[in-house]
């Protein structure tokens, strides 16, 4: 089997195949390559243009890679790449396909143009049967592999899964009380603001974090939220009683901006909530704000920041507003999605009598 591996003592990499006068000359043909007898393998510099050119020359004879350890100028999935930027692909869409891809070629220690249908089956039972996926992962990966190996590559064809029972679970939906306590939980304003309007106005995490002062609408209480899930744009609702507390935290922005950046770098930050280098609050932080409060606010549900758009909806329809609107507000492209808040709203289930209820009134 041909193997290559990178060697952190030498900072090379090291080609190991079994005897083959075939694979020997071609070895030999590379530049700045050499034989090391006392690791019988060939020695390669850790440059770019040499490991493209071996994993060019062995790839029709199934040569095995760490994908992790190829430098990223090799573009061993450059054409994934092209095909998701030709195509207008979402940040998170390409993030998602990408990694199912870099798992399955991990798996296999293979290059694309070796992958077979039956590594696609492995990988797919080693997540099912070892790693224990949930569907929805078993599905994302089945997404990927589907566009990348038939449609840009065109080297499964024909490929198809059969369809997945998909799972369905409601949502834990924060209490009015409970996201009170969320809230008092903040004594940072800048955190505290960011919940804030996350559940004023139904955001997701990476649109909350993307906010810019210019899509806050004060006149008309409204945010505009840009290139949201999907790549569309959208308004939501800003809640009233949070302008002035908004006005405030607008003050200590730029205040605390002040302290370490200068005037000109502070009028060109266009971040609501500016993380470092003027870039936007990370992500992850903005994930640890909320799990923080609610750590501290004692919340025994399984909550995640997602977790102020469920109450959002949730509340928005205990209150009477119309699904299509909540629909809008969400941002989702069809209303089966929204009608999951059906099933969680508790006016609506208040309503609903016990056929217990009756028979003992009866009685």
């Amino acid at each position: 089997m041909l193997k290559l591996r990178y060697s952190n003592k030498n900072n090379r990499f090291h080609l190991q195949f079994g005897y083959s006068k075939q694979l020997f000359l071609i070895a030999k043909s590379i530049p700045k390559g050499y034989y090391d007898a006392l690791d019988r393998s060939w020695s390669y510099p850790n440059e770019p243009m040499i490991i493209k050119q071996i994993l060019n020359e062995f790839e029709t004879h199934d040569i095995r890679i760490l994908p992790k350890e190829i430098p990223k100028q090799c573009g061993i999935l450059e054409d994934f790449f092209k095909a998701t930027r030709d195509r207008n692909f979402s940040f998170w869409t390409v993030k998602t396909y990408y990694s199912h891809l870099i798992q399955l070629l991990t798996f296999t220690e293979k290059l694309p143009v070796n992958i077979r249908m039956n590594d696609l089956e492995n990988y797919l039972d080693h997540l099912t049967v070892h790693r224990g996926a949930k569907a929805a992962s078993i599905q994302s990966s089945r997404q990927a592999f589907v566009f990348y190996f038939r449609e840009v590559r065109k080297q499964f064809t024909h490929l198809k899964f059969p369809r997945m029972k998909m799972g369905s679970r409601l949502p834990e939906v924060l209490s009015a009380e409970e996201i009170r306590a969320i809230f008092n939980a903040l004594p940072n304003r800048k955190h505290k603001m960011l919940l804030l309007i996350s559940y004023s106005s139904g955001l997701r995490v990476s649109e909350v974090i993307h906010l810019k002062i210019s899509d806050i609408d004060l006149k008309r209480n409204m945010i505009r939220v840009q290139q949201g899930k999907g790549k569309k744009d959208r308004y939501t609702v800003l809640a009233k009683t949070l302008l002035e507390e908004l006005k405030e935290y607008l003050k200590v922005r730029e205040y605390n901006l002040l302290l370490r950046q200068s005037d000109n770098e502070v009028r060109v930050n266009p971040w609501l909530f500016p993380g470092v280098k003027n870039r936007p609050l990370h992500i992850r932080t903005a994930e640890n704000i909320f799990s923080s409060a609610a750590k501290k606010a004692k919340i025994q549900k399984k909550v995640s920041f997602h977790s102020l758009r469920h109450a959002f909806a949730t509340h928005l329809l205990e209150l009477g507003t119309d699904l299509r609107m909540i629909q809008t507000l969400l941002g989702h492209s069809s209303v089966r999605t929204t009608q999951i808040y059906t099933k969680v709203a508790r006016s609506r289930l208040e309503n609903i009598a016990s056929p217990l209820d009756r028979i003992s009134q009866n009685k």
